[in-house]
């Protein structure tokens, strides 16, 4: 549902159409996640789905923290006996 002209989201928030396109997606990827409870997390105002700024930002860093290689452990070498 596109937001309504003029009717800003309130301070700190974002209406689900600028989430998706903050993340890339489509606005029924939103509601597929919602429903099986992946991806951020949104609240209800006015009968309207929106989104937390500090959510979809922690969204996107840990999925920027997953995507990054594990760190290397160090080999020991062998120990002789």
């Amino acid at each position: 549902m596109p937001a309504k002209t003029g009717t800003p989201a309130p301070a700190g928030f974002m209406w689900i159409d600028e989430a998706a396109l903050a993340l890339g997606v489509q606005v029924s990827t939103l509601y597929k996640w919602r429903y099986r409870g992946i991806g951020p997390t949104p609240v209800r105002h006015a009968g309207r789905l929106m989104y937390a700024k500090t959510t979809i930002e922690d969204y996107l860093r840990a999925l920027v923290a997953a995507a990054q290689p594990a760190p290397r452990r160090a080999l020991r070498p062998a120990v002789a006996a």
